[in-house]
């Protein structure tokens, strides 16, 4: 029996599921399909005695009708297939944002920049808080008004905006097309390291497989490998 874990994210997205199942999971082969539809259609063609198990990574922004609409296709595609486990996550950049050790990771303590990104922070906790109570658009206006100068953003933006800005110019600097070197290496292989490059991670120095199975262990991966057997 092969295992898959099939995905519609490419670049940083794609790039970070490929290390974490290669690192914790390593007999799981990731693809990406490039986009929702390119997924629903390779879900469709998933041949429920074909002796394989198959993982779809997909996004569930409630926010986001487009999302929402390719997930009810996708369930449909699947229906009867026992072999198909789904993995609904809100985005990619929210599992990192959800993850509870992500300011301890980037900042040094003491660190100058961290007091500076305070407010950006503070966000960063609320809107959590706000997803994964439900996000309604109520709630999720507020927000806006308060933390983001966008009125327009829906929240994956908002997922992608908080993330890139509280990791940029450090090694966890993170946007739609790259995904931080600190993420996806073990510690001090980041190619542009720097001598006073210094992050929360400097006197606890951790390994790859640490890494990726902190971030499940304690971000909303877990709840959501849990339900699938992972």
């Amino acid at each position: 029996m092969l295992r898959y874990c099939w995905c519609e994210d490419s670049k940083s997205g794609y790039l970070f599921w490929k290390e974490l199942f290669k690192t914790v999971y390593p007999d799981i082969i990731v693809e990406s399909k490039n986009s929702n539809s390119g997924l629903n259609k390779a879900a469709d063609r998933i041949s429920s005695n074909d002796g394989n198990l198959y993982y779809i990574i997909v996004d569930n922004a409630i926010d986001n009708p487009d999302v929402l609409r390719e997930m009810l296709r996708l369930k449909k595609c699947i229906a009867g297939k026992t072999n198909v486990k789904i993995i609904s996550i809100h985005s990619f950049e929210f599992v990192l944002l959800s993850f509870e050790q992500l300011e301890k990771w980037v900042f040094a303590e003491n660190d100058e920049l961290k007091d500076k990104r305070s407010v950006i922070l503070e966000a960063r906790s609320q809107f959590v808080k706000l997803v994964n109570a439900g996000g309604y658009a109520e709630d999720l206006n507020k927000f806006k008004s308060v933390y983001i100068n966008q009125s327009k953003y829906n929240s994956e933006k908002i997922s992608a905006k908080l993330l890139f800005e509280i990791t940029r110019n450090t090694g966890f600097e993170t946007n739609k097309s790259h995904i931080g070197s600190c993420f996806v290496n073990s510690c001090c292989e980041w190619d542009d390291r720097q001598e006073n490059d210094i992050c929360g991670l400097d006197d606890r120095k951790l390994m790859l497989n640490e890494k990726m199975k902190q971030i499940i262990e304690h971000s909303v991966l877990q709840a959501e490998f849990t339900k699938v057997g992972l």
